[in-house]
C-alpha cells in the first residue's frame, strides 16, 4: 500500500515491498509529482509491476540473472517439457556469450554483434528461433522499465557459412593430450588450474560449482564430493549462491574414483603449503597462491591460452562435462538414474522421477565401474 506526502511544491509516494531475491523488506520512493493525483497514478503503476515480479532495485542485474528470473517466473511449468527445454537452450546460447553484461548495457549494436558471432556456429533458422525467445523476454523487461528498447527487434541475420561443424565435446584421447600439456605448463606455477581440470573431468560438475567448493565439501576418507552451491557474478561481484544452477534437484553427493582422490591429495598438500605462507585460512577448496578464490573467467582464459599455445582444438570448461558423460558410457553405464543423479541435470531429474531411484547396491556397482575405467584410462598419463 502506497503512502503519499507533499514536500515543498511537489508530491512524493512511498511503497514498501519484499525483495524477490533476498526476501528483505525494502522501499521505493519517488518524488517530483506536481499533484497528488499524478503521484497516485505513478504509485499504482509501480505496484502493478511489483506484483508481476518487478524489483525496483534490480536495475543493475546482469542479462543472465534477468533471463533466469524471466524463465522461472513466466515459462517454467507453463508449457510442455520440449518447449521448456528449447527455451532454456535459447537462454544458454546468449548467456554463455554475453550473460555477464548488465541488462541496461544491452543495446542494438552489441546485440547485433552477438547475432553475427552466433551465425558462425548455428543455422539461420536456429538463430531466428532463439531471437524470438529472447525478444519475448526483452519485451517483458521493457514493460517493467528495465529496458527502454527491444534490442532483439529488427535484427539482421547474416548468411551462415557452411563449414565443418565445431566439435562440442572432447574425445577421451584429446583430453589425454590436453592434460599432459596442462601438467607440463601448469604444475609448477599454476597447479590450481591443473587440479580443477582433473576434477571437472572426473565429476562432470559445472565450473561454477567447482569454483564454489569448500574444503568441507571434500571427504577424502569416504571418497565423496558434496556439490550444493555455485559461484555466480552479480552486479560486478562474485558471490556463492547457496544452490546449484538447477536448484535443489542439482544438489548432490558423488563418489570419487581412486585416481582423482590421489590427485586431490596432491592438491591439498600444495594448498596447505600456500596457506602456511600467506597466514590465512581460506575456506574455498581451490585458491591461488595468495589465497583468493578462482573465478570462472580466470580458468577459461588459462584453458584458452593453453589450447592456442599447443595448437589444440578450442576447449571450454563446459566441454569437460560432456567428456565425463563419455566416461560414464565407456564405463558401460547406461542407467539414466545414475547419470542424472551424478551430473545434477534438471532434465535427467525429470527422468529420475519417472523411472524411480537407484538402489544402494546399483549405485555402488556403478561407482565401481567408473573407478575401474578411470584407473585404466588415466594410467596413460606419464
Amino acid at each position: 500500500m502506497a503512502s503519499f506526502r507533499k514536500r515543498g511544491n511537489s508530491w512524493q509516494y512511498r511503497i514498501y515491498y519484499k525483495d524477490r531475491r533476498t526476501g528483505e523488506k525494502k522501499e521505493k520512493v519517488e518524488s517530483g509529482f506536481k499533484t497528488k493525483a499524478e503521484a497516485k497514478l505513478a504509485a499504482t503503476e509501480m505496484e502493478r509491476k511489483i506484483k508481476r515480479g518487478f524489483d525496483p532495485g534490480s536495475a543493475d542485474q546482469t542479462l543472465a540473472e534477468y533471463l533466469d528470473w524471466w524463465f522461472e517466473t513466466y515459462k517454467k511449468g507453463t508449457t510442455s517439457f520440449g518447449t521448456e527445454k528449447n527455451i532454456r537452450l535459447h537462454i544458454n546460447m546468449i548467456t554463455e556469450r554475453i550473460g555477464y553484461m548488465e541488462l541496461k548495457e544491452i543495446a542494438r549494436p552489441n546485440y547485433q554483434k552477438f547475432i553475427n558471432d552466433l551465425s558462425k556456429d548455428y543455422s539461420k533458422s536456429t538463430i531466428q528461433r532463439m531471437n524470438a525467445t529472447i525478444s519475448e523476454a526483452f519485451k517483458e523487461a521493457m514493460d517493467l522499465d528495465l529496458m527502454h528498447k527491444n534490442p532483439a527487434s529488427r535484427v539482421s541475420y547474416p548468411k551462415t557459412i557452411k563449414t565443418a561443424k565445431k566439435q562440442k565435446f572432447l574425445e577421451l584421447e584429446d583430453y589425454l593430450e590436453l592434460i599432459q600439456h596442462a601438467k607440463n605448463d601448469w604444475l609448477e606455477q599454476y597447479p590450481h588450474y591443473l587440479y580443477i581440470t582433473h576434477l571437472l573431468v572426473a565429476t562432470g560438475a559445472r565450473i561454477g560449482e567447482i569454483c564454489a567448493l569448500t574444503l568441507s565439501d571434500l571427504n577424502i576418507d569416504d571418497k565423496t564430493l558434496n556439490i550444493d552451491k555455485t559461484l555466480v557474478r552479480e552486479g560486478g561481484n562474485y558471490i556463492v549462491k547457496p544452490t546449484t544452477k538447477t536448484g535443489e534437484s542439482g544438489e548432490r553427493i558423488i563418489a570419487l574414483d581412486d585416481f582423482t582422490i590421489d590427485r586431490l591429495r596432491e592438491w591439498i598438500r600444495i594448498r596447505s603449503e600456500w596457506v602456511i605462507k600467506i597466514k590465512k585460512r581460506p575456506t574455498f577448496l581451490f585458491i591461488n597462491p595468495i589465497g583468493e578464490l578462482i573465478k570462472m573467467p580466470n580458468y577459461a582464459d588459462m584453458l584458452r591460452t593453453l589450447c592456442k599455445r599447443h595448437n589444440l582444438m578450442h576447449v571450454t570448461p563446459h566441454m569437460f562435462r560432456h567428456t565425463h558423460e563419455t566416461i560414464l558410457w565407456e564405463s558401460n553405464i547406461s542407467d539414466i538414474n545414475y547419470i542424472g543423479a551424478r551430473l545434477g541435470d534438471t532434465d535427467k531429474s525429470i527422468l529420475l522421477n519417472t523411472y524411480g531411484h537407484l538402489s544402494k547396491r546399483s549405485e555402488q556397482l556403478n561407482n565401481e565401474k567408473v573407478n575401474a575405467f578411470m584407473r585404466s584410462w588415466l594410467e596413460k598419463i606419464q
